[in-house]
């Protein structure tokens, strides 16, 4: 953490009021020591799609964890996977965005990525398709709606119009709880707070990290009206065919933890 000295216990509380928010938490830690010796094989086990490369699927509009800047990815994950993979003694390489609900599918069947992120929360179905690390993140669910809707509850949303991105836990959230309601896949989060702006849709279910950024940095004529506390967890998926990979990305997630990287990202991206 960059911090300056002359308050370092107020320091101290607001990093931990970060943390505790957003679930993200340091532990212990080794080094992996994993390097790409052989072709596209290491000498720690794992198999790579290119030599010397972690190559990442992601859906690259899902801020504050992926997010194109011009042509460069850049956010918590980003900065993530490069740490991990700087630790494995390796490089990050982010695929073009990948559309969200094929990510897992993508990492499942192999071949172009080796990894998989944006925001993915650990769930039983995913779990029969793909391994996942240990968690990166705890987040929770919300519900966004325009600032001049009147809409100031969940309850009010009965039989409305919800927006979601497709494949995603908001959405499924939205369509199991919300009585009555029309949910709508949208393949990109733009999409679906555009859709909210132009009154095709009441509200969306996102993420809260994710809407809290939006609705802060590009769509201020939106609020957040409630957080739900649906306890997920992120984590990175990787094939099952690839299970040294786990193993070493969670040794080096360990790592990172223990040398202060992992949270200089938080306070970077999350507070």
């Amino acid at each position: 953490m960059k911090m300056k000295k002359w308050a370092v216990l107020v320091a101290a509380g607001a990093l931990a009021a970060s943390l505790a928010l957003f679930g993200c938490s340091s532990g212990g830690g080794q080094d992996s020591g994993a390097k790409s010796n052989d072709g596209n094989a290491t000498d720690a086990g794992y198999t790579l799609v290119n030599d010397g490369k972690l190559t990442v699927a992601a859906s690259l509009d899902f801020p504050p964890f992926e997010n194109l800047n011009g042509n460069a990815p850049e956010g918590f994950e980003v900065d993530l996977m490069g740490l991990l993979a700087e630790e494995m003694g390796i490089e990050s390489n982010y695929l073009p965005s990948t559309k969200f609900d094929t990510i897992v599918p993508l990492i499942q069947t192999g071949g172009k990525a080796d990894v998989g992120v944006s925001g993915i929360t650990i769930t039983d179905e995913r779990l029969e398709q793909v391994d996942f690390t240990d968690p990166v993140c705890d987040v929770n669910q919300s519900i966004t709606v325009l600032k001049d809707s009147g809409i100031t509850d969940v309850a009010q949303l009965e039989g409305k119009k919800i927006g979601g991105q497709s494949g995603t836990t908001g959405f499924q959230w939205a369509a199991e709880n919300i009585k009555g309601a029309e949910v709508i896949a949208f393949d990109e989060m733009t999409a679906v707070f555009a859709a909210l702006q132009s009154g095709q849709i009441d509200a969306i279910a996102v993420d809260w990290p994710v809407a809290n950024y939006y609705v802060k940095n590009a769509y201020t004529d939106c609020q957040i009206i409630k957080e739900i506390p649906t306890g997920e967890q992120y984590a990175i998926a990787v094939s099952k065919e690839n299970p040294e990979l786990t193993k070493a990305l969670n040794t080096a997630l360990k790592a990172i933890k223990d040398n202060g990287k992992y949270d200089e990202a938080v306070a970077k991206w999350l507070s």
